[in-house]
């Protein structure tokens, strides 16, 4: 019997699609009840632009829950291509992030997340499909362009891959450190 983290067999995408659903309301909806005292509230859309160029697209939607922290809800796609191997991942994920040198949504910031990834894998003509954890810490600096409402953040996130891949009856656990550069482009709204 295949161990993957979420299992196709009862609902994975389901339960995936619901927590992530959830998590969007409490951003949109529920916000008011994180906050302790009345701040201005910002609201970001992020950009990925370095991971794109290296095959790694990330979409983000950031929401302060005060004047110095924010969440972020996240869909990311990834392709990878070497001679033997093809993966595709698709998913996403949540972090909270904590700022340390100014109000949110500028300045230095640390903080931490979990993604979890949709992966097919194809190696010599053989395919499995499964979902991988990435818990990882991540930490950043957001500052804004000169007159303009946009915002950029170089980060780095250091984490954890977690899952399987079965191909040609060989059980391949996935797991190991794993780092992501970023430079994120932000519009607030």
């Amino acid at each position: 019997m295949k161990n993957t983290v979420c299992s196709k067999k009862h609902g994975g995408w389901r339960r995936l699609l619901t927590v992530y659903s959830l998590l969007l309301t409490i951003l949109l909806v529920g916000q008011p009840a994180f906050a302790e005292e009345q701040t201005d509230r910002y609201r970001l859309v992020n950009l990925d632009g370095l991971g794109a160029v290296f095959g790694m697209a990330r979409v983000e939607y950031q929401q302060n829950i005060s004047e110095v922290s924010a969440l972020a809800l996240r869909g990311v796609f990834w392709r990878s291509n070497t001679e033997n191997w093809k993966w595709d991942s698709y998913g996403g994920g949540f972090s909270y992030r904590r700022y340390v040198t100014h109000n949110a949504p500028e300045g230095g910031w640390f903080g931490g997340g979990i993604d979890v990834l949709y992966t097919n894998a194809k190696y010599m003509g053989k395919e499995d499909n499964g979902y991988f954890v990435f818990p990882h810490a991540e930490t950043g600096y957001t500052f804004s362009l000169k007159e303009s409402r946009w915002l950029v953040t170089p980060s780095v996130s250091l984490g954890n891959y977690i899952g399987n891949i079965e191909i040609s009856n060989s059980n391949i656990p996935i797991m190991g450190a794993g780092m992501r550069l970023s430079v994120l482009v932000s519009y607030p709204f």
